[in-house]
């Protein structure tokens, strides 16, 4: 009945969990939180359904080193050389000014007595979760913003950090008196000797052992000797008097650095899963909610300290690595919360008597509090971010089209924000066709481009009243927005909109639900890249298959359509075939506006286009009614919009026999408006 009992536990476990991480999913939590709920009700301190919590937290160790392993295999060695020297100096200034900011609150309050317990209490407060961060940046899609550039590194180097505080746990719970330095220098040595054991199995050991397992094809074989180098290096690690944590990062790390490296984590990764969630329902076993009952002002106090703390310190550590304040905010709220690798240190802590009774049940209160309240935070401050600077904007003045001393002197231009490699694009068309057009740009190293190359351009941030007042933007036909980060092209567009109204705006999406938000703002066009890769992918597909063109462009309108039927551009966007209802190669189409123009107040049979110029009036516009093959009779006034069909040539010199200008319709057409049945009607 007793093997019996254990089966019972976990099956207890993982079913209640399940319906505890459903429910969180349902409503935004993170799943973790769910898990140690979990361990409340069914421990010892609350409902007791557990017969042998004793085995259950056995097992919760086999959590940690799954976890650690595949922390391991995904934290290679290679990635922690691409970081950037600044990033690691980040991530390095915000560990160390949190550890010893945590310490010195927990020695004022009494909690901690020792050195040893201070570090160690304020690395568990240092470390951020990798799992909220990245999903809530994923969900917003900021991964390839400013913030979550910095974020996404600096979160690896906190995960990193565990190596040296793991090392030395051991070494610090039996150091006593005068002994410590040495304790402490022979914990470091046997690390040291550790690590380099592991670094010579990388290259030599692992990919000798696992070469003739993968020849085999069997896939368990493979399964079972990645677990036995997981387990058996940790349990060395554990026997040489580091830990068994220590020992299965540096497993994985063996196993990372070998070609074997992904499909060893894609075959953990559902072990990895199933043990960790006992590792945080047996965390939950060890709380004792009537403390929790007790001292509720006290953990309201904490959680309140270390979301402010950690805020204070990350943005102050984020300019190190950008002068963006936006984004060192935005960082400083990413990294508020208590990550999953603090709950295995304090587990350690905790099992090594360097944390006392109290101190973990407050951490523990505390750490899920914060990891309830981190999306919301990372969702939140970006809103109230875009109504200060919507209010800063007004409070300076948004209307004014004033040059001051450092102004670039351009007019009639095209601003581009962001110069990575779509703005780079961008600019060489424009380049290509003679269109003058500045750049906003806040990162540095891609300035000396545009000096080089002689692009006006102006260095700061485009949500920045005054940045776009120096690019002119009072004075510009087109401002184009490239910048990945949402939230950041919303205020942009939001204040260009109010600095000048007439303004041509075309922003970049990354997701479908920014579009409908850009739009809303005042983006004329919203292009959402991946769609429009999508676009030409099954372009060339077509073609490979020896599709026609006219099948070829009736496919891809017809997704266009459905896509943004939604959100149809205020950049009209109609082509030769919708207007005529069939294309031709040397056809082309242009809008044009009848301005104090000669033509006003004359009739189409009295001016007699198509005869002198032989470009045909296909549509006029006038007001919000659009007539399509005007008849004879039709006569022309100030303000009509019309739109020509015929050969450049044509084209050019209807433009200059009547002097009316080109220009770009910024009211959207209905689809009805403009579907060849449409005009084939009206035209009969």
């Amino acid at each position: 009945m007793i093997e019996l009992a254990l089966i019972g536990d976990l099956a207890l476990i993982w079913l209640v969990a399940a319906v505890a991480g459903y429910v969180c999913a349902r409503l935004k939590i993170p799943l973790i939180a769910g898990y140690i709920g979990v361990g409340i009700l069914i421990g010892p301190h609350g409902m007791r359904w557990i017969s042998e919590p004793g085995d259950v937290h056995v097992l919760a160790e086999m959590g940690v080193a799954l976890l650690l392993f595949a922390l391991g295999v995904e934290v290679s060695l290679r990635q922690i050389l691409k970081c950037s020297p600044k990033v690691v100096g980040c991530a390095v200034l915000q560990i160390g000014c949190t550890v010893l900011a945590a310490w010195t609150v927990a020695r004022m309050c009494g909690f901690v007595t020792t050195p040893a317990a201070g570090i160690l209490f304020g690395w568990i407060c240092a470390l951020s979760s990798t799992v909220v961060v990245t999903k809530t940046l994923m969900d917003r899609g900021e991964v390839d913003a400013i913030h979550g550039r910095i974020l996404l590194p600096v979160l690896i180097v906190q995960d990193l950090s565990l190596v040296p505080v793991i090392a030395l746990l051991p070494a610090l719970q039996n150091a006593q008196g005068a002994d410590v330095y040495a304790i402490v220098l022979v914990a470091l040595l046997k690390a040291v000797l550790l690590i380099g054991a592991v670094l010579l199995g990388a290259y030599t050991l692992v990919p000798a052992l696992l070469k003739p397992i993968v020849k085999s094809q069997h896939r368990e074989l493979f399964l079972l000797t990645i677990l036995g180098l997981c387990l058996g290096v940790a349990i060395a690690s554990d026997r040489a008097g580091l830990s068994l944590a220590l020992g299965a990062f540096l497993a994985g790390i063996m196993v990372s650095e070998s070609p074997y490296g992904s499909q060893a984590l894609v075959d953990v990764m559902p072990l990895r899963d199933l043990f960790a969630v006992v590792f945080f329902v047996s965390i939950g076993m060890l709380l004792n909610p009537a403390f929790l009952a007790a001292h509720i002002v006290e953990v309201l106090a904490f959680v309140s300290m270390l979301l402010l703390v950690k805020v204070i310190i990350g943005t102050s550590s984020a300019f190190i690595a950008t002068s963006n304040w936006w984004s060192a905010l935005l960082f400083g709220v990413g990294i508020a919360q208590i990550g999953e690798f603090s709950f295995v240190l304090a587990m350690i802590g905790y099992q090594a008597k360097l944390l006392e009774d109290s101190l973990y049940n407050l951490f523990f209160a505390s750490a899920v509090i914060t990891l309830v309240l981190s999306p919301m935070l990372m969702n939140l401050v970006p809103k109230l971010l875009v109504r200060f600077a919507s209010a800063q904007a007004r409070a300076n003045g948004v209307a004014g089209d004033g040059t001051g001393q450092h102004d670039l002197n351009l007019s009639g231009h095209v601003i581009v924000c962001g110069f990575g490699r779509t703005g780079r694009n961008l600019g060489m068309v424009l380049k290509g066709v003679n269109i003058p057009y500045a750049v906003v740009e806040l990162n540095a190293a891609i300035l000396e481009e545009l000096d080089a190359a002689e692009v006006p351009h102006v260095f700061g941030d485009a949500v920045s009243h005054l940045v776009m007042q120096r690019a002119g933007l009072a004075r510009a036909r087109v401002l184009i927005v490239t910048v990945p980060d949402p939230l950041a092209s919303l205020t942009i567009i939001n204040q260009a909109r109010e600095m000048n109204p007439d303004l041509k705006i075309i922003a970049r999406a990354h997701r479908s639900e920014d579009i409908n938000v850009l739009r809303a703002a005042g983006a004329n066009a919203v292009v959402q890249p991946e769609f429009e890769a999508g676009i030409e992918i099954s372009r060339l597909a077509l073609m490979s298959l020896n599709m026609g063109d006219p099948i070829i462009q009736r496919a891809l309108n017809d997704i266009r359509t459905q896509r943004y039927r939604l959100f149809q551009p205020d950049v009209a966007e109609v082509t030769l075939a919708q207007l005529i209802g069939f294309a031709h190669d040397e056809f082309i189409g242009h809008w044009f506006v009848v301005s104090k123009s000669a033509i006003v107040a004359q009739s189409l049979q009295q001016l007699d286009i198509r005869r002198l110029t032989g470009v045909t009036i296909v549509a006029v516009r006038r007001g919000n009614n659009l007539v399509v093959h005007p008849d004879p009779t039709f006569t022309l006034a100030e303000k009509d919009e019309l739109y020509l069909v015929g050969t450049h040539e044509q084209i050019v010199e209807f433009e200059e026999r009547y002097l009316v200008t080109r220009f770009c319709p910024t009211t959207a057409y209905t689809s009805d408006d403009i579907s060849p049945s449409r005009l084939l009607l009206e035209e009969a």
